[in-house]
């Protein structure tokens, strides 16, 4: 009996562990992963942060979603940026409005889009040389995450990470020239931000915290006329 007891533990790991290890195609992924907002409904987001850049102290950050594109962030009282058509520019004071890399709009791009398929996010993972063959599954704080482009251990090639069960993006690391810029967005699924936008947003640049953004609060449906997304 003993024998047939450890033979039938040993089974349900086995099984267990092969769920565990199975991995959808990337497109079934992005797919569910585009499908997911879609469902959510949500059109405009304004969403309250405080923002902390190195050793600085924290500053109140307000930022505006609003499909189609469109991306207005205002950073404490001195400095504004906006993103539109795939663009974002930033303006300080009274100075003229300076172009951001075009990966600027990374970091929001998830919630500007709507009814978008899995195979613009897989384009645009391969755009930034994702190799979306490779993939592998790993934890991203306490989340089941599957990587797509890398191993667990390769954190210096280009990859994305996504919430294996709610299909929710997790990280983004790419390349932009020799440096290796990592995009997080960590806790969903809290009192305060739900499933509409991450508790924390997170930048680094080779491994160093460039910008940690907490949220405060989120608000949706508010009105944000066109206006509010151009540079004066």
């Amino acid at each position: 009996m003993k024998r047939f007891g450890l033979i039938a533990i040993l089974l349900a790991l086995l099984i267990a562990a092969e769920a565990l290890g199975h991995i959808p195609t990337p497109s079934f992924l992005l797919g569910r992963m585009a499908s997911q907002r879609t469902k959510m409904g949500v059109r405009r987001l304004k969403v309250n942060m405080q923002c902390k850049r190195g050793d600085q102290e924290a500053v109140e950050h307000v930022l505006y979603l609003k499909v189609n594109g469109l991306v207005r962030r205002e950073r404490g009282k001195q400095s504004v940026e906006v993103c539109k058509a795939g663009q974002c520019w930033i303006k300080h004071g009274s100075d003229q409005p300076k172009r951001l890399p075009k990966w600027a709009i990374l970091p929001y791009l998830y919630f500007v889009e709507f009814d978008v398929k899995g195979s613009r996010y897989l384009a645009l993972l391969e755009s930034l040389n994702v190799n979306t063959k490779a993939n592998t599954i790993s934890r991203f704080h306490s989340r089941l995450a599957v990587i797509l482009g890398a191993k667990n251990w390769e954190r210096d090639r280009p990859q994305f990470w996504l919430d294996k069960d709610s299909f929710l993006p997790l990280r983004l690391m790419f390349l932009d020239g020799k440096t290796l810029v990592d995009i997080m967005w960590i806790k969903w699924g809290t009192k305060v931000s739900g499933d509409w936008f991450p508790s924390i947003l997170e930048q680094r640049h080779d491994g160093k915290v460039v910008e940690r953004c907490e949220v405060t609060g989120v608000e949706s449906g508010v009105s944000m006329p066109e206006s509010l997304f151009k540079l004066q």
